[in-house]
């Protein structure tokens, strides 16, 4: 009797494995043919991209593709993405060229909130079919340790943001099963949803009356300069940029002085370009928050972007 019991839960135990494994197999088909992943997207189309834009909100929601294609010539992709930091950045950056040729240019957005691990973060989950990589692997444990040590447990790389990524892996079988040739967004520029002025920076204002210091991330600083050597590699103009910021906003930064001369410095020969000056950065109609404009404010600035890179970067 006693051995029976003991046999039974093996057999539970096996039964389990085996369908966490084959319902990994299920998220990684669903994840990869996710279009709308920009991860999935880039390492399994080709793009080949002359200009590619990386970064978080502010360019994905900042930057238009078409635009800076009307007003440079250059075939462009906007591969940035929500709220991730400069290793999210490094790693999708990876996974692109992998599959595509070089740009000839990366416009990279770098502001002193970039090196501030309060603003942005590494999203784990987005890496989670890409694991067997050896340079995404090392990442991913070196940024979220917590995460990583699940790894080889069958399914926990998906079930540990289940959250995250089962519509994600929903939606991707769709694709698959539809057929489904371009993401909703082709270019990767994607239109700010909100219309109008949030409360976060009077919220912020309540939280630190004095004005808000940024603090300095040694590892954001790692995976930046990863950025760049990984670029010089590939002999990619790497061209670093600011987009404008609401002006209120600006004095409240108490040491963005010092920050900005830091980037400078660690940009060593590469260009960087702050649009600070722009007269409509005055104006709070312009911005849904204040560092990310309206859909106006987004074409705006493009359009300028476009000008500064005909007449200072395209030859």
């Amino acid at each position: 009797m006693t051995k029976r019991k003991w046999h039974k839960w093996v057999y539970l135990f096996v039964a389990l494995a085996i369908s966490l494994f084959v319902l990994q197999k299920v998220f990684d088909l669903g994840i990869k043919q996710n279009l709308n992943l920009k991860a999935s997207y880039v390492a399994s189309h080709e793009v080949n991209a002359d200009l590619l834009v990386l970064g978080p909100c502010e360019p994905l929601w900042m930057v238009s593709s078409e635009v800076l294609t009307k007003k440079t010539g250059l075939s462009c992709y906007n591969l940035a993405n929500s709220h991730s930091d400069f290793a999210d950045n490094y790693l999708h950056l990876k996974l692109y060229l992998q599959n595509n040729s070089d740009p000839k240019i990366l416009l990279l957005y770098v502001t002193p909130e970039s090196f501030d691990t309060n603003y942005n973060t590494f999203h784990p989950y987005r890496f989670a079919p890409f694991l067997n990589d050896e340079e995404v692997s090392e990442t991913v444990k070196d940024c979220s340790p917590a995460y990583y040590a699940w790894r080889y447990v069958p399914f926990l790389r998906y079930g540990y943001y289940s959250h995250e990524t089962f519509f994600e892996a929903l939606q991707g079988w769709k694709h698959w099963l539809s057929g489904k040739e371009k993401p909703y967004y082709p270019d990767g520029f994607e239109p700010p949803a909100k219309l109008v002025w949030d409360n976060h920076h009077e919220n912020l204002k309540k939280l630190y009356p004095k004005g808000y210091s940024f603090s300095w991330s040694q590892n954001r600083e790692k995976y930046f300069l990863k950025i760049l050597e990984l670029c010089k590699e590939k002999s990619i103009e790497v061209v670093l940029y600011e987009s404008p910021i609401l002006k209120e906003i600006t004095d409240y930064q108490v040491n963005r002085a010092l920050f900005l001369e830091k980037i400078q410095h660690l940009a060593g020969e590469n260009t960087y370009i702050k649009f600070d000056n722009i007269p409509w950065a005055g104006d709070r109609k312009y911005f849904i928050s204040p560092m990310v404009s309206t859909l106006e404010g987004a074409y705006l600035f493009s359009d300028t972007l476009g000008g500064w890179l005909k007449g200072k970067i395209v030859k």
